[in-house]
C-alpha cells in the first residue's frame, strides 16, 4: 500500500490524474446506461448496442490509462510504441464488448460474475499491453503481487458494477454502477503502476515524443471526453426516444388489442347468433315470443311448421289473434272452424293471466296432443313452448294399463283388483246390494307346467281366464293375482244362492278338457267365497277372508268350494302359532325320532328300523305327524327337519348290528333341493355307516314333480349305493310307467290295500289280493305296510310278500327299545301266523 501511495503522491502529476479519473468516470457513465438500453432491445439490436457500451468503455479506459501514464513522471524520457498502443485499444474494446454481452444475456445463474471476469480481463489486458508499449531508457521490474492484486480488484469491481446495472436500471443505479466500473478501472490502473520499478540505463536509448505531455494529455482527454460526451448525448437522446417509442407502441399495441377483443366479440357473437338460431330451430318444441303487445317477436321452424303458417303470418310483428284466427280457421285444431270459434278461442287466450305461468293441452284435427306452456317475460309479453305429447300420452296411458293388468292374460292384476274392489265396497255399504269375492286356485297346475313345461302352463291360464271370461256378466270383474290364482268378483243380491251358483258354473267350465295343442289336460279348481259386507268392510279384509276360505277349500280336497266362516280366522291362527312354535322346535331338541321294525315274512327276523319323526310340543303335547309335517312342507321348514332327521338316523343305526338297514321318507320339497345328495353324502360320512344300509322311500308325488330332476338325483344316491324304495304303492296312476323309468330296489305296498286283504267285500277282497301279487310279481322285494292281524300276515305270506310292517309287530318304539325284545316279538307273531 505504501508503494501505491508513494507512486501517486511522488510520480504522478495531481492535475493529469484528476483529467484520467474525469475521463474514466464520464465513459463509465456512458458505458453503462448504453449497457441499459442493450438489455431493453431485441436480439440484433441489443448486439449493436452491446458493441457500442464496449467501444464506448474500452475507449474511456484506453484514454484513463494514456492520460495517466503522461501523468507518470517516473525519472527518465518516456515514449510508447504505436503498434501495441493500438493493439491494448482493441483489446480494451473487444474485451470488455464480451463481458458486456455475456452479463446481458437471457439466460445463465452466472452472467454478472463471467461478465465481471471478462470485463476486469479486458482491463487488465489493456494496461499491461499499454506498459509493454512504454518505451524508456531504463529496465523495467515488476512486483508480482501487487500485479495480482490489480487484476483482482479489476475483477471484484466489474463484477459489482455489472450486478448493479443488471438490478437496477433507473438513474441512482446506473450512478452506482458508473462509480463501480470507475473503481474498477482506476483501482487497477493505479495499484498496476505501483507494481512496476524501472531503473535507468543510459545504454538504452528511446524515441521521445515532440509533444509535450501535459499537451497531448489534454488533446487526448478532450477528444475523449468529446467523444464520451456525443455518445453520451447519444444515449439519453435515445432513451427519451425509446420512451416516447414504447409509449407510442403501447397506445398502439392497446388500440391493436382492443380492435380484436371488438373483432373477437363480434365474431363470438355472430357464432353465438348461429348457435342459438341453430339450436331454436332444432328444438323438439315449437317456440315463439310475442311481446307486450301481444305481437310476433321471433318463433322457430318447428312452430311454423307445426301449425303450416304461412310466411306473411312469421314476419315481426304478426298480431297474436291473426296467428290463433290462422289455427281455427284452417281447420288445424279439432272441432268448430267457424270466425266464431276462432273469435272466442282469441278471447279465451286474451284472459289468460299475463304474469304467471299457464298450459294446455290442444287437440289436433288428425289427433295429435300438443301441450302449450306458456311462460310470462319480465317487461311483458310471453314465451311458448309448444310440444308433441301424444306419443307420450300413448305411452303413459299403455304403462298405466301394464301396471293395472296381468301380461299373460290381460287381466286386471291384483292392484286394480284392489282399486276397484274398494269402489264396488263402498256401494255395498248402504243399499242392499253385496259384493261376491271369489278367489280359486287351480289343481294340478303345478303338475302340467312340471311335466309339460312353462309354455304350456302360460297356455293353460290363458284358456282359463278366457272361460271365466264366458263364465262372467258385464259387471263381473275377473283378476289375476299371481301364479294360478284368479279372483271373480260380482254383486249379488242372494249372496249364498249366486255366489254358490257363480262358484259351481266356474268349478264346470274348468273341469272341461282344455286342448294345448299337443296335450290335452284336465284341470279343475279350489273355490273360497267371501261376502261383501257381511265378510268385510274393505278391500284388506275381504281379500283375507277369501283367502280364508280358499285355503279351507284346498283343506277339504281338490274341486270344491267353501264360505268364509269366522271359525277359520281361528284356524288360521292356530296355524301360524304352529308354525312359529315349528321354528323354535329344532333349535329346542323338541323333535325326536321313533322306530318301526320290517320284519321276514318267513323266518320273522327283524331286516332293518324305519324311522318315523316325533314332536313333543312343550305346550301341546304330542303333535302328530298329519299336522306338522304338511305345514313343514309348505314353509319350507321340511328341509333344515329332514337334514336333521338324516343325521339322526344315520347316527342312531351305526349302533346296530351291521345286517339291520335304516329307511328314512323323504318328501317332494327335498328333492327340489340341490344340495340333498351332499346332505345325504354327509350324513353317512359322520355317521360311519355303509351306504347300502340306508334306504330311502319316496312317494308317486316326488317323482311327479321335476321328473327329470328326481331321477338324475336318484341315479347318483344308487351309484352310491343307497337303496331306493317305492313307497304307497298302488295309490297313484302312475306308478307302472315310474317302475319302468327307474329300477327301484323295493316297493312298500300302501296300507289301505293291505287292510282290505282280510275284508268281508269280495271286490275290495280281489283289488286288494291283485295289487299285491302284481307288487310280488315284479321280482323286487316286496314289503306290506300297516299289518295288523295274523290274517294279513298270512294272506301276504301266500302270495310270497317278503316282508311286513306294522301293529302285529310293534308299535313305533324309541330307539332305547330297539333291543333283543323286540327280536323276539316279531319271531312270536311269526310263529303264531
Amino acid at each position: 500500500m505504501f508503494r501505491i501511495f508513494s507512486c501517486l503522491t511522488v510520480e504522478h502529476d495531481w492535475r493529469l490524474v484528476l483529467l484520467a479519473g474525469l475521463v474514466c468516470f464520464v465513459a463509465s457513465i456512458v458505458a453503462v446506461s448504453i449497457f441499459h438500453r442493450a438489455i431493453a432491445a431485441r436480439a440484433r439490436t441489443r448486439l449493436i448496442w452491446i458493441a457500442i457500451a464496449g467501444a464506448a468503455i474500452g475507449y474511456g479506459i484506453w484514454a484513463t490509462h494514456f492520460v495517466a501514464m503522461l501523468a507518470y513522471e517516473p525519472g527518465v524520457a518516456t515514449g510508447y510504441g504505436i503498434v501495441l498502443t493500438s493493439l491494448s485499444l482493441a483489446t480494451a474494446m473487444l474485451l470488455t464488448s464480451v463481458g458486456f454481452g455475456v452479463a446481458a444475456g437471457d439466460s445463465g445463474r452466472w452472467r454478472p460474475e463471467t461478465g465481471g471476469v471478462i470485463i476486469g480481463g479486458g482491463i487488465a489486458s489493456m494496461h499491461y499491453l499499454g506498459m509493454w508499449a512504454l518505451e524508456v531508457p531504463g529496465r523495467v521490474a515488476w512486483s508480482l503481487d501487487l500485479v495480482l492484486v490489480s487484476i483482482t480488484l479489476g475483477v471484484c469491481f466489474g463484477y459489482a458494477a455489472l450486478a448493479v446495472a443488471i438490478k437496477y436500471r433507473h438513474y441512482q443505479g446506473t450512478l452506482a454502477a458508473a462509480v463501480l466500473l470507475t473503481l474498477a478501472i482506476i483501482s487497477h490502473h493505479f495499484t498496476a503502476m505501483g507494481a512496476v520499478h524501472i531503473t535507468p540505463d543510459p545504454t538504452r536509448a528511446t524515441d521521445a515524443l515532440s509533444l509535450s505531455p501535459g499537451v497531448l494529455a489534454v488533446a487526448i482527454a478532450g477528444v475523449a471526453l468529446s467523444v464520451l460526451g456525443m455518445s453520451l448525448i447519444g444515449v439519453l437522446a435515445d432513451r427519451r426516444l425509446a420512451s416516447r417509442t414504447a409509449k407510442f407502441e403501447g397506445i398502439i399495441s392497446q388500440l391493436s388489442d382492443a380492435r380484436q377483443q371488438l373483432e373477437d366479440s363480434q365474431h363470438e357473437l355472430q357464432e353465438q347468433t348461429l348457435r342459438l338460431d341453430t339450436a331454436i330451430n332444432h328444438m323438439v318444441e315449437g317456440l315463439c315470443m310475442f311481446d307486450a303487445d301481444k305481437r310476433l317477436v321471433i318463433c322457430n321452424e318447428r312452430y311454423a311448421n307445426l301449425y303450416r303458417l304461412p310466411p306473411e303470418l312469421l314476419r315481426a310483428g304478426t298480431p297474436h289473434s291473426d296467428i290463433i284466427r290462422h289455427r281455427i280457421i284452417s281447420g288445424t285444431l279439432k272441432g268448430d272452424t267457424s270466425a266464431a270459434a276462432a273469435e272466442q278461442q282469441i278471447s279465451k287466450l286474451d284472459a289468460l293471466p299475463v304474469n304467471a305461468v299457464s298450459s294446455r293441452i290442444d287437440e289436433f284435427a288428425d289427433g295429435r296432443l300438443i301441450c302449450v306452456t306458456r311462460q310470462p317475460m319480465a317487461g311483458g309479453g310471453w314465451v311458448a313452448t309448444h310440444l308433441d305429447v301424444t306419443e307420450q300420452r300413448r305411452s303413459e296411458a299403455k304403462i298405466a294399463y301394464m301396471a293395472q293388468h296381468d301380461a299373460l292374460t290381460e287381466l286386471p292384476n291384483r292392484v286394480l283388483m284392489r282399486a276397484r274392489l274398494d269402489q264396488a265396497s263402498a256401494i255395498t255399504r248402504n243399499g242392499d246390494l253385496h259384493l261376491a269375492v271369489l278367489m280359486l286356485d287351480l289343481d294340478r297346475f303345478k303338475e302340467v307346467n312340471d311335466t309339460l313345461g312353462h309354455p304350456a302352463g302360460d297356455l293353460l291360464l290363458r284358456a282359463v281366464a278366457t272361460r271365466l271370461r264366458e263364465c262372467s256378466r258385464e259387471t263381473t270383474l275377473i283378476a289375476r293375482l299371481g301364479g294360478d290364482e284368479f279372483a271373480v268378483v260380482d254383486y249379488v243380491t242372494n249372496p249364498v244362492v249366486e255366489a254358490a251358483t257363480l262358484a259351481e258354473t266356474i268349478k264346470a267350465a274348468l273341469c272341461e278338457p282344455f286342448d294345448l295343442g299337443d296335450h290335452q289336460v284336465t284341470v279343475g279348481a279350489s273355490i273360497g267365497i267371501a261376502v261383501a259386507p257381511r265378510d268385510g268392510v274393505d278391500s284388506d279384509v275381504i281379500l283375507k277372508s277369501a283367502d280364508l276360505a280358499l285355503y279351507a277349500a284346498k283343506a277339504a280336497g281338490r274341486g270344491a268350494f267353501r264360505f268364509f266362516e269366522p271359525e277359520l280366522d281361528q284356524l288360521i291362527h292356530v296355524r301360524r302359532n304352529l308354525e312359529k312354535d315349528m321354528r323354535k322346535a329344532l333349535a329346542r331338541g323338541e323333535f325326536e325320532l321313533h322306530y318301526q321294525p320290517f320284519v321276514s315274512v318267513e323266518s320273522g327276523r327283524i331286516c332293518g328300523y324305519e324311522a318315523l319323526l316325533r314332536w313333543h310340543h312343550p305346550e301341546r303335547g304330542l303333535v302328530l305327524p298329519g299336522e306338522f309335517i304338511p305345514l313343514a312342507e309348505e314353509t319350507g321348514l321340511i328341509l333344515p327337519i329332514g337334514e336333521w332327521v338324516l343325521r339322526a338316523a344315520c347316527t342312531e343305526a351305526a349302533n346296530w348290528p351291521s345286517d339291520l338297514t335304516i329307511a328314512i321318507n323323504l318328501s317332494p320339497a327335498q328333492f327340489r333341493s340341490k344340495e340333498l345328495v351332499s346332505i345325504i353324502v354327509g350324513a353317512l360320512a359322520a355317521s360311519g355307516i355303509g351306504p347300502q344300509r340306508l334306504e330311502l322311500e319316496i312317494t308317486e308325488t316326488v317323482i311327479m314333480h321335476d321328473s327329470e330332476a328326481v331321477f338324475a338325483a336318484l341315479e347318483q344316491l344308487r351309484e352310491l349305493g343307497v337303496r331306493i324304495a317305492l313307497d304307497d304303492f298302488g295309490t297313484g296312476y302312475s306308478s307302472l310307467s315310474f317302475l319302468q323309468k327307474f329300477p327301484f330296489d323295493k316297493v312298500k305296498i300302501d296300507r289301505s290295500f293291505v287292510s282290505e286283504l282280510a275284508s268281508e267285500g269280495e271286490e275290495a277282497h280281489r283289488i286288494a289280493r291283485a295289487v299285491v301279487a302284481f307288487a310280488v310279481s315284479l321280482g323286487k322285494t316286496t314289503t306290506a305296510e300297516g299289518v295288523e292281524t295274523q290274517e294279513q300276515l298270512a294272506i301276504l305270506r301266500e302270495e310270497g310278500c317278503a316282508e311286513a310292517q306294522g301293529y302285529y309287530f310293534s308299535r313305533p318304539m324309541q330307539a332305547s327299545g330297539i333291543a333283543q325284545p323286540a327280536q323276539r316279538e316279531a319271531e312270536a307273531a311269526i310263529c303264531a301266523a
